[in-house]
């Protein structure tokens, strides 16, 4: 066990989905680890984080939300990497961490992190899983070719290549750019030595303070904004995206107390209400007088005028009558608790659904879960329950004030007294207990978001040996969680103390006065009036807790109200006169004029592009990570709403119409692929729209299923969930994962019993059964392997995406170097716009830049020759 936890303590490990904390991207890159001002920032050279820190307004203090929401997926998979990098672990597991970044930004971080040979890597085993093999295998001192969970090559690289184990991985020209790759590669990379060799040296030499490093992010701050840096407050450092949980202070507002009645149900409602409580407390009250007339029958002698049983059979009728009345009064009771509850649930999971993506950005999924679970728990146990209990704890004091000040007035004053005296107390009491609860309900946030947090990152906290760190944070949440919760506790202790002391003085009051006026009472009315007074004490103190605990949970529908007022997304549904027509998108014809998104208000992350797409036209869009390109696309699907231009779609403005119509109409593959717990069926065609048939087309094309999957037996449902076909060893499509044999085959929360590679092929199938006239593809291939990118691109240029205008956001420049035309962007701007071709004959052009940086420039050249010799062709 020690030998396993030594082990587990020397590996970092970097997933293919990059798990991130809710938290600054410093704290992110430490993890718990000691600040070393040299060896952080040399972490962030060699991960290439530099230039993305100089476009945020706080740099690395920047808070980057639950999921890392505010990143793009290279920056994100950057930052885990560099997590790892910053770790003192001697052994790096990184899973395809190339994938999600541009290729300018993926030979910057194999050469200078994964095989730079500085301090910081010096004696660390590097394990890399990756697709890129092209890029990787020059520079490998050992390779394992794996397929179907078995090894089937492995050793050095010229081991693997002479053993023929590469065909699927590798294609022929792959191989021949390997060999050429090496001399090309060590030219570049001698050209680079000496300015990286520079840099290093002026680092370890000179290494930059604290101070040094504010004066640079203070600069880079007023440059952005125009400014003097020494006018920029050091405050505004503190990028906080996530705000501290709204809390309101002082009593609940009568408007919120009105509100939730209003909610348990109309005035008829009330008005039964009011009618079975009073009925209810007279009932109780008469069968006590009941007893009291029964015990003064009785004559000297112990007989009555009415037997034992008279007296016995009323009493049971009344006691059967108040059971009934009751019943009758906790079935309206509950009427209006399940009317309330259905209301605000109602009401809040439409306000959160419809909230916008902004929302969710800066508001940890705790705070949502809080609301949906303990605020709205409050509404269906206690809330109601309280408020009827203390409208009947105030009617039963004031009969009792009634009753017992008709036989001894003098009694008034001491009921006087003592309700002034249980006012102050109740005021002060609350006035704490109010506060308390509102904390408690606050705390409980933050620990239901780090349990959140620490389910989605699970392996990456394992695999850092992070656990304790773990533990001692949510010990610690916990306990604030729960000191609310015992100041409470000790609050009620110090009002029952105040109250019994009071309910002893009521009791020793009427005693006197009882024995002051035993002339005209007698032994029956003396007991039910000592009966009484000494409920009094307990009533009253029932009274003020039922009060601070109403006051207390109102807080709950406070809360919940708070989230009533979220902004919201536009309408479903644009009005008659500009609903679009039944057949639109006919063409899928896109115009961009003048398109600027924020995402934050006076922060544009889109700067004015223009641009238009015809009909069926495929264009790719590349650009550095964190260049604009995932904001463009979802801003097509109004995520984002644009803050000035407009996009048409057919010569329709997508601003003018509602979001179902417009979001229906589109298809987005996105980057990180969403998958519902369900059935294959389920995640293709969740509404049963399109046959059987259709969607076995669609996961064949997707490369899901082999060509000779029997669709007939299949699609019948009786084959197991799990159920996989046997492959073909010579079938190609056979050879690819995740090929299931059923449509009724399982697919887990959020896919989990999927690889990233083969929910981005789920995701793919699900746009060929919707076959919409506008496709946006975000980085939907870049987790799979060469080989099946290229069957699925294939496919996207065949038949079923001909009537579809396609946007496909890559990385890979293989992937989009034939399409019709090449959107690239850079910092939120279009920089160049053509057909690739076009693009590689601009001198010093970015495109062409790019491409030769992927140091295969001259067969992504003879592509781009070949497109655009076809296309001279056919014209």
């Amino acid at each position: 066990m020690s030998g396993q936890s030594r082990v587990m303590r020397d590996i970092a490990y970097v997933s293919q989905e990059a798990w991130l904390r809710n938290a600054t991207i410093r704290e992110n890159i430490l993890f718990g680890e000691e600040y070393d001002q040299q060896r952080y920032e040399e972490v962030l050279r060699v991960c290439a984080l530099k230039p993305d820190l100089r476009i945020l307004d706080a740099g690395d203090r920047t808070e980057i939300g639950e999921r890392g929401v505010t990143l793009s997926g290279g920056q994100k998979q950057r930052l885990t990497l560099a997590r790892a990098v910053y770790s003192n672990r001697r052994i790096l597991l990184i899973d395809d961490c190339l994938s999600a970044v541009d290729a300018h930004t993926g030979k910057h971080i194999l050469m200078e992190c994964l095989l730079g040979q500085t301090p910081l890597m010096l004696g660390r085993t590097r394990v890399l899983v990756t697709h890129h093999v092209s890029a990787c295998m020059p520079h490998a001192d050992y390779m394992a070719v794996m397929h179907d969970g078995r090894v089937t090559a492995c050793g050095t690289p010229d081991e693997v290549q002479s053993q023929g184990s590469m065909s699927c991985e590798i294609q022929e020209l792959e191989l021949e750019l390997i060999r050429k790759q090496q001399a090309e590669q060590a030219v570049c990379d001698m050209d680079d030595r000496a300015e990286i060799d520079a840099a290093m040296l002026a680092s370890v030499n000179n290494p930059r303070s604290e101070d040094d490093y504010m004066a640079e992010i203070l600069a880079n701050l007023a440059e952005q904004r125009g400014a003097d840096p020494a006018t920029i407050d050091p405050v505004e450092l503190d990028d906080m995206l996530v705000e501290d949980e709204e809390r309101e202070y002082g009593y609940v507002r009568p408007a919120i107390w009105i509100e939730f009645l209003r909610m348990c149900g109309s005035t008829q409602f009330w008005v039964l209400m009011a009618g079975t409580l009073l009925l209810e407390n007279n009932a109780s009250i008469f069968q006590s007088y009941w007893i009291r007339l029964w015990m003064n029958s009785a004559d000297g002698s112990g007989s009555s005028s009415h037997s034992v049983v008279f007296w016995l059979a009323t009493y049971t009728l009344a006691r059967t009558s108040t059971m009934i009345i009751g019943q009758a009064s906790g079935v309206v009771r509950k009427t209006g608790v399940l009317r309330a509850a259905r209301l605000y649930h109602e009401q809040l999971f439409a306000r959160v659904i419809n909230a916008t993506p902004r929302f969710f950005d800066k508001t940890p999924v705790g705070r949502v879960i809080n609301r949906f679970s303990s605020d709205m728990s409050d509404i269906d146990r206690d809330i109601l329950s309280n408020i009827l209990e203390m409208a009947s704890d105030i009617i039963e004091v004031i009969s009792m004030v009634i009753i017992v000040s008709s036989v001894i007035p003098p009694f008034v004053a001491i009921a006087v007294f003592l309700s002034y005296a249980y006012t102050r107390l109740s005021i002060y009491y609350m006035g704490a207990t109010r506060e308390l609860k509102r904390l408690s309900s606050v705390s409980r946030s933050p620990m239901l978001s780090l349990i959140s947090e620490m389910v989605a990152g699970v392996e990456s906290i394992r695999a850092f040996g992070a656990q304790s760190q773990y533990i001692v944070e949510i010990m610690n949440r916990t306990d604030l969680y729960y000191q609310p919760d015992y100041l409470i506790s000790a609050a009620r202790s110090w009002l029952g103390m105040r109250t019994s002391l009071s309910g002893s003085v009521v009791s020793f009051s009427a005693t006197i006065l009882i024995l002051m006026n035993l002339d005209r009472i007698d032994a029956g009315l003396a007991g039910f009036i000592l009966m009484y007074t000494n409920s009094f004490s307990s009533t009253m103190m029932f009274f003020v807790h039922r009060y601070s605990f109403c006051e207390a949970d109102m807080s709950s529908v406070e809360r919940i109200n708070q989230y009533m007022l979220l902004d919201q997304e536009a309408p479903a549904f644009s009005d008659p006169e500009n609903a679009p027509p039944s057949s639109w998108p006919s063409n899928g014809d896109v115009e961009v004029q003048d398109l600027v998104v924020e995402y934050v208000p006076g922060k544009p992350v889109i700067h004015g592009i223009s641009f238009t797409a015809a009909h069926g036209e495929k264009v790719g869009v590349v650009g550095r990570t964190g260049a604009g390109k995932s904001t463009l696309s979802l801003a097509f699907l109004r995520f984002i709403e644009a803050a000035r231009g407009r996009i048409l779609l057919d010569n329709v403005d997508i601003s003018k119409i509602g979001l179902e119509e417009l979001r229906r109409s589109i298809t987005i593959i996105p980057q990180d692929p969403v998958l519902f717990n369900g059935t294959i069926r389920f995640n293709l065609d969740p509404f049963n729209d399109y046959p059987d048939e259709l969607l076995w087309d669609a996961l064949k094309r997707s490369h899901l299923v082999s060509e000779n999957n029997d669709v007939s037996a299949s699609s019948s449902g009786t084959a197991s969930p799990a159920e996989v076909a046997v492959e073909d060893p010579t079938n190609i499509a056979g050879r690819m994962s995740g090929i299931f044999k059923s449509l009724d085959a399982e697919i887990k929360e959020n896919g989990q019993n999927l690889s990233l590679g083969q929910r981005q092929l789920v995701a793919m199938a699900r746009a060929l059964v919707r076959r919409s006239r506008l496709i946006i593809m975000d980085e939907a291939t870049a987790s799979v392997d060469f080989d099946t990118d290229d069957r699925i691109q294939r496919t996207i240029r065949g038949a079923e995406f001909s009537d579809s205008t396609l946007f496909c956001i890559a990385h890979r420049l293989r992937t989009i170097i034939d399409y019709d035309r090449v959107l690239v962007m850079d910092r939120g701007q279009i920089v160049e716009f053509d057909t690739p071709w076009n693009l590689l004959q601009i001198k010093n052009g970015v495109f062409k830049s790019m491409c030769e940086k992927t140091g295969e420039y001259k067969h992504l050249r003879s592509i781009a020759q070949s497109k655009y010799d076809r296309k001279a062709a056919a014209i």
